[in-house]
This record gives C-alpha cells, structure tokens and sequence, in this order.
C-alpha cells in the first residue's frame, strides 16, 4: 500500500473510531506517529494532504486535551 493510501486508511480508522477517553487517545497518538512516519514517503503532490490528514488528528488530540481540563 502507498503512503497516502496507507494515511487515508489511518485517518478514516481513527476519526470513525467508537473510542473514548484513553483508549481514544492512544489510538489518536498512534496515527498520529505513523502517518508523520508516512509522510516523507508520500509522492510530493500528495504530501499536502497527508500532513493535513495529519494536522486534523492533532487537533481532535488537541481538543480532547482542553475537554479533560
């Protein structure tokens, strides 16, 4: 599987994911990790979109963090 393809995959997982409070987030931080991992090897004209594939599931973390404040 291609690294956008691989990204795609992780994203719908994650943002579809029935996950809550811990275990949420560590599926987050792990997709997270792994699509930052996938993004030097994405083709350059789709590097765009992994890394705001990427941005969005920081900022679900993000907020997940300013609920549990």
């Amino acid at each position: 599987m291609d690294a956008y393809r691989e990204a795609q995959r992780l994203y719908a997982e994650v943002m579809l994911s029935r996950a809550s409070g811990r275990e949420l987030i560590a599926e987050l931080e792990r997709a997270l990790q792994r699509i930052g991992e996938l993004l030097p090897q994405a083709a350059p004209d789709q590097r765009s979109a992994v890394l705001l594939m990427n941005s969005s599931i920081a900022e679900r973390l993000a907020g997940l963090a300013e609920e549990s404040r």
